[in-house]
């Protein structure tokens, strides 16, 4: 008897042992693997890769991380660095992301619940509004340090640059269950000053610019409007009747529309830029937020929050054409292309999705899941002499995630595991006590 209880004992010892090795191996960073599919068929792309906010871990395919704490929200490309800026309003920070590496080299602290970002190429500024301190934070592209903070309106959200005049133009949509702005703060470039107040509709969030004509166009969320502004005199010319609750707004130039997600009528209005008009209304995922436009494809990438994908529509005939699941609550959406890339913020994953469409090049630097990196600092000198000793992007070959080695470690794992178990249990069955 004092035999078999020994032996239970060593039984006991050898499952806990056991236990422990998997969750050793369940906590090395290269388990943190994502699908080795991820919808690689998809005529709009497929997510290639998803970088980790929290410790800066780029992974193989499309991973969902259920920590909610850094809430990505926008993003904007840079084109005189090739970095990517992601406002992260859970932490009052933006990350900087190198798209060569596609790795976070910078946190830049900024105001109160930073929301989206724009940048300005007449100065190589980078515009954040801190939604929460009613405050427009300026970021120095050369070296990643904020150089200015602007006060604005009431929750400032939607943020554009309109090159015909300098000016940088933010939506003020008030902060509170029962307090909501009606105007757009114009902020001339050259100074980093507020020069005027427009008033739109009720609660303002996306702004974009159109080229064509040189008006902005702003969606309003409560007035579910879009109001026109024309840049020349900063003075609304008309006002939009679109879906429930539109929020983002971006412009298409090969066919001259506007798109805007409704974020309750979980569609995308059309608007003919010539005539101001709605001239259709597309059908996407639940509770569409960001939305961007890729030149390389003609396609318009929109980032539904409600169902974690991102809606893929061709501008040449206005029909969705694929759905990519991406991570939780995806709410931000741009396009590098430097790289041919498209960025999906996930809000509640604090995750990076990177999507590859099909005409997508990829740097040869990033071959597999990269070590995590520890930033030792809150802001990073650059220049474009360090960018252009970069690896020069080629074409892909094939569209295939890199393999990982985590399922062949994490079987490895488990078998010795089960053997240990199995010799054991066998050991206490034939011996006697």
């Amino acid at each position: 008897m004092v035999w078999r209880m020994s032996k239970r004992g060593r039984l006991i010892a050898m499952i806990f042992v056991s236990i422990a090795i998997l969750f050793l191996a369940s906590g090395l960073p290269v388990t943190a693997n994502g699908s080795q599919n991820s919808g690689q068929n998809n005529p709009g792309g497929y997510v290639k890769y998803t970088l980790d906010l929290l410790n800066n871990t780029l992974i193989n395919g499309n991973f969902v991380n259920k920590n909610i704490a850094m809430h990505p929200s926008c993003i904007a490309y840079d084109p005189s660095n090739g970095y990517l800026y992601v406002t992260d309003a859970g932490s009052g920070t933006v990350s900087v992301i190198n798209g060569a590496t596609n790795t976070v080299i910078a946190n830049i602290t900024v105001g109160y619940k930073p929301e989206w970002v724009a940048y300005d190429p007449s100065n190589g500024y980078l515009y954040v509004t801190d939604g929460g301190s009613d405050t427009v934070s300026v970021i120095d592209g050369a070296n990643n340090t904020v150089i200015a903070t602007i006060t604005v309106g009431i929750g400032p959200l939607g943020v554009a640059y309109d090159p015909s005049n300098g000016y940088i133009y933010v939506a003020d949509s008030g902060w509170g269950p029962f307090s909501y702005s009606d105007t757009v703060s114009v902020i001339d470039g050259a100074n980093n000053t507020v020069i005027a107040t427009i008033t739109v509709g009720l609660a303002p969030a996306g702004v974009a610019y159109d080229p064509s004509n040189g008006y902005i166009y702003v969606a309003n969320e409560l007035s579910c409007t879009v109001s026109v502004i024309d840049g020349a005199n900063n003075t609304v010319i008309a006002n939009i009747t679109v879906g429930t609750v539109p929020c983002g707004v971006v412009y298409d130039p090969s066919n001259g529309y506007i798109y805007v997600t409704n974020y309750d009528s979980n569609t995308v209005s059309v608007i003919n830029g010539a005539t101001n008009t709605v001239i259709a209304t597309i059908p996407v995922g639940s509770h569409p937020v960001g939305i961007a436009y890729d030149p390389s494809n003609g396609y318009i990438y929109v980032a539904d929050s409600g169902s974690d994908t991102v809606s893929v529509i061709d501008g040449a005939n206005n029909t969705v054409i694929a759905n990519i699941t991406v991570g939780l609550a995806p709410a931000g959406v741009a396009y590098d292309p430097s790289n041919g890339y498209i960025y999906v913020a996930n809000w509640n994953s604090s995750t990076v999705s990177i999507i590859a469409t099909s005409v997508s090049t990829s740097s040869t630097s990033i071959s597999s899941v990269t070590t995590p990196t520890t930033l030792t600092s809150t802001s990073v000198s650059t220049s474009s002499t360090s960018i252009s000793s970069v690896t020069t992007p080629i074409m892909l070959t094939s569209t295939k995630p890199t393999p990982s080695l985590v399922p062949t470690l994490v079987v490895v794992v488990v078998a010795v595991v089960v053997v240990v178990l199995i010799v054991a249990l066998l050991m206490i069955k034939l011996r006697k006590p």
